[in-house]
Formats: structure tokens, sequence, C-alpha cells
């Protein structure tokens, strides 16, 4: 990965933030993809990330992500924005408000909304045991 291990924690975070919690379930695919991607250090930057944006209101998060994501390589854009929303249904639950936040991420990272609906199109028919809020 071409993207620092510091960028990814950040949108990692606003993906935690965006639900509010940073559950066992969370905890759980973050040692998963540390290990499937030889970044041993992923959980202990994200945490220090997660503390950093737990008391920033939605602006704040914003320009947080605004500036990390001048940092993500161009080529792992969409990589990114798919381990967001892993990390958002970590819990094997997809509720409305982690939808929009997706998208804005999507938004952020300078991924087409197109690319990005076929993106989540193609998460949500892969997981069966996924509960979508209505």
């Amino acid at each position: 990965m071409k993207t620092d291990i510091k960028t990814l924690s950040s949108f990692l975070a606003a993906a935690v933030w965006a639900d509010g919690e940073y559950d066992e379930f969370e905890k759980e695919f973050v040692g998963d993809l540390a290990e499937e991607m030889e970044l041993p250090k992923l959980a202990e930057n994200l945490e220090k990330e997660i503390k950093a944006t737990e008391k920033m209101n939605e602006d704040e998060l914003a320009n947080l992500l605004e500036g990390a994501a001048k940092k993500v390589d161009a080529g792992e854009k969409e990589g990114i924005l798919s381990l967001c929303l892993q990390m958002m249904c970590a819990d094997a639950f997809l509720a409305q408000d982690e939808v929009d936040n997706f998208f804005a991420f999507a938004d952020i990272l300078g991924v087409e909304e197109e690319a990005a609906s076929a993106l989540l199109d193609e998460f949500v028919e892969e997981e069966e045991d996924l509960i979508i809020e209505q």
C-alpha cells in the first residue's frame, strides 16, 4: 500500500466516528486487516486517530479528511473507501447515516458517485448476513 498508515487510520477513525463506537467487531476487523496488509502498527495508529476525532464535530472531521484525502494514492482511493465501508459494517449492520457517510467519504476522496454506488451495491450483494436499516 502506497498510502501511509496515518492517512488510512484517519479514514478508518472517521468510519468509527460515524457509528460512534469502536466495538469488538471493528477491533477484530482491524486486527485482520493489519495482518493481511502487513501493517503491525495499524491498531495503535487507529486508536490515536480515534482519540483525536472523538471530540470533533462534522465540520472538523470533514476538514481532517480533506487533508488526509490529499495524501491518498490515486490508485487506492476506491480501496480506502471500501475499507471504510467494511469498517462501518463490521457489526453486520448498515444504517442510513452510515450510507450517507460512505458517500461523503467518496466525495472527499474524489470517487465518482457512480463508482461509489457500484462499490456499495457489490458489497451489499456479497454480505449475506448484513442487516440494512430501511
